[in-house]
C-alpha cells in the first residue's frame, strides 16, 4: 500500500473540533494542551466561529487535533510515501515525519501564531477566488494592496491582505466573472511578504532543532520540493509563512509518486476534494469522513 498524507490548514475548524480536542485534555497530552489552549478543559460552551478563527486558538487547536488522529493511526497504517501540509498543516506533516514531538509541535504552533500576530497590526483576511485567470487576479488584488498567497489550481487562487482591500476587491472579482468567492476563517495575511518578520523569528526556533532524517519525505508547500532531512524541512516550514504556496504543484508531486490512496488529516476534506479533481481514479478520503480510526483502516485495506 502506497499511502500519501495531506494535512489541512486553517479555515475548516469548527466547534466540533474544539470539542474533540477538549476530550483529550485529561489524557497524556493534557498538560501541554492546557498550556497551548487555555480553557480547553473547561466545561464552558463551545467557542464561536469568530474566536476559533483567531490564530492563537486556531493554530494549536488544529495541530493538536491532527496529532491526536496521527497518534491513533500511526501504528495501524503503512509508512507513508510522502506527506504534504497546507499552510499550518506543514507543521503537522513535519511532526508526523519525526522532525519534532507532538509536545514540541504544540508549543511551536503557539509560537507561530504569536509571531504572525505580532508581525502585522490591523484587520487582515484571506479570500479564495475561483474561475479567473491568475494574471487578472494578481492585477485586481494588487490594486487593493493584496497579494496572491496560494495557488490551489490554475483558476483557484487565494489572495491575502488588509480586510478593507478584501472587501473592496470582492466586487471587482465578481464583476470580472469569478465563479465563486470564499472568505476564509483566517485573520492574517498568510504567505505574503507582510509576514517576513514572523518567518525570520520562526526560522530561529526551527534552526535550533537537532538534525535528523525524516521517516518519510515532506513536500514543501511552496514548491513541492521533498525534504528528507530536518534542516531542509524546517527551513521550508519557516519560509512558507511569508512566501506564496503552490499547492497545485504539491498535489501534482503527490500524484507523480503514484499513491494507492491519499488520506487527509483535517479538519475538513478540502484537500482530498482538490486531489480528486486532479486524479479521480485514486481513492482519497479525509479523517472527517469517518467516525473512527477503525473505519479509516478498513477503508485503506479495501484500497490495497
Amino acid at each position: 500500500m502506497r499511502l500519501a498524507l495531506l494535512f489541512s490548514g486553517q479555515g475548516g475548524q469548527g466547534p466540533e473540533h474544539w470539542q474533540q480536542v477538549a476530550a483529550a485534555a485529561d489524557g497524556p497530552l493534557g498538560d501541554v494542551l492546557r498550556q497551548a489552549l487555555p480553557g480547553i478543559a473547561d466545561a464552558a460552551p463551545l467557542l464561536a466561529p469568530e474566536i476559533l478563527a483567531r490564530n492563537r486558538i486556531a493554530q494549536p487547536l488544529i495541530f493538536a487535533r491532527q496529532m491526536l488522529w496521527w497518534g491513533e493511526l500511526q501504528e495501524r497504517l503503512p509508512r507513508p510515501i510522502c506527506a504534504a501540509g497546507y499552510s499550518l498543516g506543514e507543521l503537522a506533516a513535519c511532526a508526523a515525519a519525526g522532525l519534532f514531538s507532538t509536545r514540541e509541535g504544540l508549543l511551536l504552533a503557539v509560537e507561530r501564531a504569536l509571531l504572525m500576530d505580532q508581525a502585522v497590526h490591523g484587520e487582515f483576511g484571506m479570500l479564495a477566488v475561483l474561475g479567473l485567470d491568475e494574471a487578472l487576479v494578481a492585477e485586481l488584488a494588487a490594486a487593493e494592496g493584496l497579494a496572491i498567497a496560494i495557488r490551489n489550481a490554475p483558476r483557484h487562487l487565494v489572495v491575502a491582505g488588509p480586510r478593507a482591500g478584501i472587501v473592496a476587491v470582492a466586487g471587482r472579482f465578481e464583476a470580472a466573472g469569478a465563479s465563486r468567492l470564499v472568505h476564509l476563517a483566517v485573520q492574517t495575511p498568510s504567505h505574503t511578504p507582510l509576514l517576513a518578520e514572523a518567518a525570520a523569528g520562526f526560522h530561529q526556533s526551527l534552526a535550533a532543532l537537532p538534525e535528523r532524517r525524516l521517516a518519510f519525505p515532506v513536500l514543501s508547500a511552496i514548491d513541492a520540493t521533498p525534504a528528507r532531512l530536518g534542516s531542509a524541512a524546517g527551513a521550508a516550514l519557516a519560509r512558507q509563512i511569508c512566501t506564496p504556496l503552490d499547492w497545485a504543484a504539491c498535489l501534482q508531486a503527490v500524484l507523480e509518486m503514484q499513491p494507492d490512496a491519499v488520506l487527509e488529516i483535517g479538519p475538513g476534506n478540502a484537500l482530498v476534494r482538490l486531489f480528486g479533481e486532479l486524479a479521480p481514479d485514486i481513492p482519497a478520503r479525509a479523517v472527517d469522513d469517518f467516525r473512527s480510526a477503525d473505519g479509516i483502516v478498513g477503508w485503506l485495506k479495501g484500497c490495497a
